[in-house]
């Protein structure tokens, strides 16, 4: 005996619709700190973003830029924000929550497709925080030139709190000087070109991207030898 059509449907509506989480306020509400921030699945620069999110369906955004404020409506795993932003809290989004982390996915105000990650924090760090993190010994694998990629060997780049820098190759260095850390925009100009370098972290890896001559830096943090 066949069963009925709709006997299918509704099987096939169940397991779609199984997968789709939802989510209460107490899901979401909180600080969060922006991580990372993917376009259309590339990484991309930013400067610091805070989110606070209020059981009171209002919200908080902290920024260089300049702050804002907006109100939201969560139905399910959507997050609708309102407020008077022009790029992205002003549009709606898919919500993923997963321990600390917070991932909204949606669209920006020129329709590409976003990522945003963020991590919950308890309270707002000082700008000097990110000064704190980049000072000491990275490893420079990666040079971007626009569309063409060059992989490093034994390349260190170092900078103490002073500002000093130095990149080393295999022991030689091959430049050195004075770098100037601007910790609220998150920008390092570097004594020998004298162009902004944005400073940013995806994960645990930090990069330096000069959007002037299309040259990006990956690094990641030297690890230390025990011998």
């Amino acid at each position: 005996m066949r069963r009925p059509v709709f006997l299918y449907l509704l099987v096939l509506v169940t397991i779609v619709t199984g997968c789709q989480r939802s989510y209460q306020i107490q899901d979401i509400e909180g600080l969060w700190q922006l991580e990372t921030y993917e376009q259309d699945a590339l990484a991309k620069s930013f400067s610091p973003v805070f989110l606070e999110i209020n059981d009171n369906r209002s919200f908080a955004v902290s920024r260089v830029k300049g702050d804002l404020t907006g109100v939201y409506k969560l139905q399910s795993d959507k997050l609708e924000m309102y407020s008077t932003d022009v790029e992205w809290f002003n549009s709606t989004w898919s919500v993923f929550r997963y321990q600390d982390l917070l991932k909204l996915k949606g669209k920006d105000d020129r329709a590409r497709n976003v990522t945003l990650s963020f991590n919950r924090i308890s309270e707002v760090p000082a700008f000097e925080e990110f000064e704190r993190t980049i000072v000491g010994e990275w490893e420079l694998y990666k040079i971007r030139n626009r569309n063409k990629v060059e992989r490093l060997h034994q390349t260190v780049f170092s900078i103490d709190e002073k500002g000093n820098y130095a990149i080393v190759a295999a022991g030689d260095t091959r430049e050195s000087g004075v770098a100037i850390i601007n910790t609220r925009h998150r920008k390092i100009i570097f004594e020998h070109d004298k162009t902004e370098w944005k400073a940013w972290l995806y994960g645990r890896e930090l990069r330096l991207t000069n959007e002037k001559t299309g040259v990006e830096y990956s690094l990641k943090r030297r690890e230390l030898s025990l011998n």
